[in-house]
Order: structure tokens, then C-alpha cells, then sequence
């Protein structure tokens, strides 16, 4: 998958409000980000923190 950087952001607030996780638990039905934006999404999330 390629790694479309408008959706960082939006998955960066889909974490930070809550409904969504960088990484699987796996608990049945859980929203994760998709593999390929674990690590922007994180980075972006990270860089906003500083």
C-alpha cells in the first residue's frame, strides 16, 4: 500500500481522540491504523507532543 500523506494527519487525530489504535491489542473489533501508517502516524503524533 502506498502511504498517502494527507491521511496521516487524520489518522493522527483518529488516535488522539481515542476511537482508534497505532498497534493491535487483539480484542475482537478494535479500529487499528493501517500497517503501512503505524510509524508516520507515530512520528506525526510524537513531533506534535515537542
Amino acid at each position: 500500500m502506498m502511504v498517502k500523506p494527507y491521511m496521516i494527519p487524520v489518522y493522527g487525530l483518529l488516535v488522539k481522540s481515542g476511537g482508534w489504535l497505532i498497534e493491535p491489542t487483539g480484542v475482537e473489533g478494535e479500529k487499528v491504523v493501517p500497517e503501512d501508517y503505524r510509524l508516520p502516524v507515530a512520528e506525526y503524533l510524537a513531533a506534535q507532543v515537542a
